[in-house]
């Protein structure tokens, strides 16, 4: 099992912002903790892969491939100038299309398979809670040990 208390601190919550993008964050911590030797194994598969991967989801949305996205987190500037770099080189998104895409990620039905990968993939969680309609923000939340319940009420 990972040091939860290390993922707390180097990897921010899906649903902490840069911009007003959810995942970016997230994304900027994980790259930096490949590029440095320390991404814990478990997210090391996951980093910078497509639809529905998170990160995939991010990248997808504002059209920027994980090469570019990676050469520029691994270029040593901060995250204001990475998010200042975002809205240069990635598709222009406003508040209004950000909140919609937030908001389909945390409510759209999850995919038979990919329950079968959230129990495999989040066994802890998946024994206290129905993990098949679950927000991704909160499966990662609570699999990170940032909250004891999911916060999300989906229908």
């Amino acid at each position: 099992m990972e040091d939860k208390d290390f993922i707390r601190r180097a990897i921010r919550s899906p649903r902490e912002t840069l911009g007003g993008f959810p995942i970016l964050p997230r994304l900027i911590d994980k790259i930096r903790l490949h590029l440095s030797g320390q991404l814990p194994p478990v997210y090391v598969g996951n980093l910078l892969m497509p639809p529905p991967y998170l990160d995939g989801r991010f990248l997808s949305f504002v059209e920027i491939s994980p090469e570019e996205m990676s050469e520029i987190v691994a270029s040593g500037i901060g995250d204001e100038q990475i998010l200042a770099w975002v809205r240069s080189r990635g598709v222009p998104r406003s508040p209004e299309e950000i909140e919609k895409w937030r908001f389909s990620i945390e409510n759209s039905p999850v995919p038979e398979d990919r329950v079968a990968h959230r129990v495999s993939a989040y066994p802890e969680v998946a024994a206290r809670f129905d993990v098949s309609n679950m927000s991704p923000f909160d499966l990662l939340d609570l699999d990170e040990g940032r909250i004891l319940t999911p916060s999300s009420r989906r229908t």
